[in-house]
C-alpha cells in the first residue's frame, strides 16, 4: 500500500508543479490584476454616480432657492414706494439688501457646487475608461493564459490518466483523505519520519505512536494531519 501511495504522490507532484506554473504565470498574474481593477472601477463608478446624483439634487435645490429670491426682488421692484413712510422704506431697503446678499451667497454656493459636479463627472469618465482599458487587457491576458494552459493540456490529461490507474491499488478511504488534504493545499501529503518527528511540521511523534507507525508504516500527524511514513531504511 505504501509503495503505491508514494508512487501516486510522485506522479501527483508533476500535476502540482504544472498547477503552480499556471497559477504563477505572468499571464495569470495580469488576469488577476485586471479582474481587481475592473471590480475597483465598478465599485468606484457606483459610488461616483450616487455622489453626482446627490450633488445635482443639491444644485437644483439651490437654483430654485436663487429663483425664489430673484422673484422676491422683482416683486419689490414693482412696489409703489411713493405711498410708503420713511420707516417702511428703511425696512424695505434692509430687506432688499439682505435678499441681494442671500443671492450673492447662493450664487457662490452654486458656482462651487458646479465645480464639484464637473469634477465628479470627470472622475466618472476617467474611472469608466480605466475599467474599459482593464477589460481589454483582461481579454488579451486571458487569451494568452488559455494558450499557455492549452499547451500543457495534453500533458495534464496524461498525468491524470496515470493517477486514475494508480488509484485502483489504493485504499479508497486513504485516497479520500489524501485528496482532501491535496484540496487544502497540504502537499506533500505523505512525509517521511525524520528524527522521530513529522518530516514537514517537525512535530515529535510519541513513543507509543512510533510503535503503531512501525507496525502500520503510515501514521497521521497529530499536528498537521499529514501521513507520516517509515522509509525502507527505517524499517
Amino acid at each position: 500500500m505504501l509503495k503505491e501511495l508514494l508512487k501516486y504522490q510522485k506522479m501527483d507532484s508533476k500535476l502540482v508543479q504544472i498547477e503552480h506554473e499556471l497559477e504563477n504565470s505572468d499571464s495569470k498574474r495580469v488576469v488577476n490584476q485586471m479582474v481587481e481593477q475592473v471590480k475597483t472601477a465598478q465599485n468606484k463608478l457606483v459610488s461616483l454616480e450616487r455622489y453626482a446624483s446627490e450633488l445635482i439634487a443639491e444644485y437644483e435645490r439651490l437654483k430654485q432657492q436663487f429663483a425664489d429670491e430673484r422673484e422676491r426682488i422683482n416683486d419689490a421692484k414693482s412696489t409703489d414706494y411713493k405711498r410708503m413712510g420713511e420707516a417702511d422704506l428703511r425696512d424695505n431697503a434692509t430687506s432688499i439688501t439682505k435678499q441681494i446678499g442671500d443671492m450673492l451667497m447662493l450664487n457662490k454656493e452654486i458656482t462651487a457646487l458646479s465645480k464639484k459636479i464637473l469634477k465628479a463627472l470627470n472622475d466618472f469618465e476617467h474611472t469608466k475608461q480605466v475599467g474599459v482599458n482593464a477589460k481589454k487587457k483582461y481579454s488579451e491576458s486571458i487569451d494568452r493564459y488559455n494558450q499557455f494552459a492549452g499547451d500543457k493540456t495534453q500533458y495534464i490529461e496524461g498525468v491524470k490518466s496515470e493517477l486514475k490507474t494508480l488509484e485502483r491499488d489504493i485504499d479508497p478511504e486513504i485516497l479520500k483523505k489524501y485528496k482532501k488534504m491535496r484540496e487544502d493545499h497540504k502537499f506533500p501529503v505523505l512525509v517521511p519520519l525524520v528524527n522521530n518527528s513529522c518530516g514537514v511540521c517537525a512535530m515529535e511523534v510519541p513513543k507509543a505512536r512510533l510503535d503503531i507507525l512501525a507496525k502500520d508504516r503510515i501514521l497521521e500527524c497529530e499536528n498537521c494531519h499529514r501521513m507520516i511514513y517509515l522509509k525502507e531504511d527505517d524499517i
